[in-house]
């Protein structure tokens, strides 16, 4: 025997021991080359999203969204190649996603990262009591929250379809989404962005697709060039840049052109039902001017907003003032709803029907007004100048407490471009000593109308005590409280009230200055702290430089937007004040003249009536109202909830549609044996078992039971389906219940695995 020599041994010891792999090798087994080109096609596709809704800047809070991104990516990249169930991988990212928005979301708040993230819950619990009582939120933190959130889940999604299941399509349409309702709602967006991610999801469609292959060429030990992707991204980068020119007629600014009108179409019916959730992301929208009110169930007291916007209508009248549109009778910290006495009729009104006969004008001292209105936009709603009595079509009623109390008039269809009405009010004629004159002998249905908080500020109480001062009658009060409002100077860039602040002691006592909607609102608090009947009335003005010249027309913009007091006077009926020094306080110059409605003016009614039928059907005005509102774009929370509610919707209803067609396909006619083994072949090859096309049914009986031990009697799925395919034998009864026995046990672990729940 031979002896072995030391350098036998060492090179025995050298050959024993492997070399170590390196660092660049396990990141290569990790992450190739192909997939870091990938990865960074994708995030670039994504930092454009991102961008455009940084550079939109919709609210001042709102933090820079770039490492919620990179951090969203970094998670779904390193999930979806970790070798654990989807589930586990998806509760992982969640539970840190929570943290990463939570610290986010919060951080342009002051204080300690403790005091902050408990800011952060405090105003979202307001926010969601908000949202599930129908109550009204100015607070832009919740929105912040969301838009963090989906900017963080939309990056997770991305990285993980691409890297986990090579699904380009899932990774592209919720930042496509995002991204236009991002270029298509706010003026002044380029679409740049939108070219950039057209031209990353080109690329990334490609891409993905070729890389699913290899990785089933690899499976297969099939051989495939070294360079294939290169030159499979060679081509397509220049299809990519020739589509790119399509890519023009997509919506810019506030959004133009035939896809944008099929965009609007096809997510009307989505919109809809969300737009009432604009009462709590209600100061998101206010700075980029056009409709100021909405005249729908709530009217919240926002922050900055913009008189812009086009013209509303032309209105044929003997005089200026007020146009009233929609009154408002219960007030939050953050607004003013329609309160729940407020009903509307269910029933078309019939046109002229008379709501108050002449006599009740006499004693109320006051004198009628016509208008003609001629509608330069879609409108849900008419406005009168003072208190309706009639309009010329048929139409629905809303009133208050009391159903002399009318405080809206709906038509029955909206109104389109170019409708014309004629409305029939009156406007009160009672001169000051007889306004000074009126008891304080409210009628019962009026304490609707003294309806304050019950956690009101009492400073507002005690300021206006001080502001009446010795005045001994309800006019003198309103009088001194609108002469004080009147020294507040008009802004309208200011910020809307903190949270858990009150907007009127906002107004009052912290910034001094606001527009209409603060004034009239503050007015109409203080007369209600002193116990006198006050509502919130919006709707336009107008002004002598409206007026077309040579004519009785008067041109009527959104920049005509305003809202002012009315006070309730028994005998007198609601009277207007304005408290806005922007524009003149109302003339009283009426000498208590009852002849107004003399001889030759009784025919101002064509069709005389009593007041509103009691009888006449009736429900809850509050839900009907928003139904009246104008689709003018809808708002930003319901785009984006309509975004990610059409994203879903839009994914479970195609991969329904793809699941059925491969589930059902080519089975019909076939015996049941062969239905249920063409059925667990399919679910076989989704859940990745794989079985191959040369395997005989034994063999692919054996490789199920390899991967599914804990199911039984796999054997006689196999054996049951060759004797119906190849000997053409029935299953009696008995044999038939095990069978499907058998094939729910393999359907439901099929699923397990292909859900990721094993």
């Amino acid at each position: 025997m031979r002896q072995a020599s030391w350098e036998d041994l060492f090179r025995a010891a050298e050959e024993k021991e492997p070399d170590k792999p390196s660092v660049w090798s396990r990141v290569a087994a990790f992450f190739s080359w192909e997939e870091a080109v990938t990865l960074v096609i994708v995030m670039v596709g994504s930092l454009a999203v991102v961008q455009s809704i940084n550079s939109a800047d919709w609210v001042p809070e709102m933090p820079s969204l770039m490492p919620t991104a990179a951090l969203g990516l970094a998670l779904g990249l390193i999930m979806a190649r970790a070798r654990v169930y989807e589930a586990i991988a998806h509760f992982v990212a969640i539970a840190a996603g929570v943290g990463i928005v939570g610290l986010s979301s919060s951080s342009t708040l002051q204080g300690s990262m403790p005091d902050r993230l408990s800011e952060l819950g405090e105003r979202m619990q307001l926010w969601l009591e908000a949202v599930f009582s129908g109550g009204i939120s100015n607070d832009n933190l919740p929105f912040v929250v969301l838009v963090v959130g989906l900017t963080y889940l939309t990056a997770y999604l991305a990285a993980w379809s691409i890297f986990r299941w090579y699904n380009a399509w899932v990774a592209l349409i919720p930042g496509g989404l995002a991204l236009l309702s991002n270029i298509s709602y706010l003026p002044g967006q380029n679409s740049a962005a939108l070219l950039i991610y057209l031209f990353c999801g080109i690329l990334l469609v490609a891409r993905v697709n070729l890389l699913r292959n290899a990785k089933k060429w690899r499976e297969g030990r099939t051989g495939y060039p070294d360079m294939i992707s290169l030159h499979v991204l060679n081509v397509t980068v220049w299809m990519a840049l020739g589509l790119l020119a399509l890519a023009w007629i997509l919506p810019v600014g506030s959004g133009s052109g035939a896809l944008y009108s099929l965009w609007r179409s096809a997510t009307s019916p989505i919109t809809e039902p969300v737009a009432d959730l604009g009462r709590v992301f209600s100061a998101i929208d206010s700075k980029k001017g056009g409709t100021v009110h909405k005249f729908g169930s709530t009217l919240p007291l926002q922050g900055e907003i913009s008189l812009g916007g086009g013209e509303v209508m032309l209105v044929d009248a003997t005089e200026t003032g007020f146009l009233r549109a929609q009154s408002y009778d219960f007030y939050t910290a953050q607004g003013w709803k329609v309160g729940p006495m407020s009903q509307i009729t269910t029933t078309a009104w019939p046109a002229l029907k008379a709501l108050q006969g002449p006599e009740d004008a006499r004693r109320q001292f006051r004198r009628p007004v016509s208008l003609k209105v001629t509608t330069s936009k879609k409108s849900g709603v008419m406005v009168s100048a003072g208190q309706p009595l009639a309009v010329n079509i048929d139409s629905r009623i809303v009133f208050g407490p009391d159903q002399s109390d009318v405080t809206s008039v709906r038509p029955t269809r909206q109104l389109n471009e170019n409708s014309q009405y004629r409305v029939d009010s009156t406007l009160s004629n009672a001169s000051v000593g007889r306004l000074r004159q009126s008891t304080a002998q409210y009628p019962a249905w009026t304490q609707t109308y003294t309806q304050l908080p019950q956690d009101l500020p009492r400073q507002i109480g005690q300021k206006s005590r001080e502001v009446v001062g010795s005045a001994d009658n309800p006019y003198d009060k309103a009088t001194a409280i609108e002469q004080y409002l009147r020294t507040f100077a008009v802004d309208t860039k200011i910020n809307p009230a903190p949270p858990k602040r009150d907007s009127v002691a906002y107004f009052l006592f912290d910034v001094g200055r606001g527009y209409f909607d603060y004034h009239a609102s503050a007015m109409v608090v203080m007369l209600r702290t002193q116990g006198i009947p006050a509502r919130l009335t919006v709707g336009y003005i107008t002004r002598p430089q409206d007026r077309v010249p040579d004519t009785n027309i008067y041109s009527v913009a959104e920049a005509n937007a305003f809202a002012w007091p009315e006070v309730f006077f028994p005998g007198l009926g609601w009277i207007e004040f304005n408290p806005t020094p922007s524009e003149p306080r109302i003339a009283r110059t009426g000498s208590d003249d009852q002849e107004f409605f003399g001889n030759g003016n009784d025919e101002f009614f064509e069709e005389p009536g009593p007041e509103i039928d009691p009888n006449a059907p009736v429900g809850p005005a509050a839900d009907a109202l928003d139904q009246f509102q104008v689709d003018e774009g809808s708002s930003l929370a319901s785009r984006i909830i309509m975004s990610v509610v059409l994203l879903v919707l839009g994914l479970t209803l195609v991969g329904g549609g793809l699941f059925q067609y491969s589930w059902q396909h080519g089975l019909r006619g076939l015996d049941y044996p062969v239905q249920v083994w063409e059925k667990t072949l399919r679910l076989a090859r989704w859940s990745h078992v794989r079985p191959l096309p040369q395997e005989t049914p034994r063999e692919v009986v054996a490789r199920l039971r390899r991967e599914l031990p804990e199911v039984e009697d796999l054997d006689y799925l196999g054996e049951s389906f060759i004797r119906s395919r190849y000997g053409q034998k029935q299953l009696n009864p008995a044999e038939k219940e095990r069978l499907t026995e058998v094939w729910h046990k393999a359907r439901n672990n099929l699923l397990q695995r292909l859900l990721r729940w094993k």
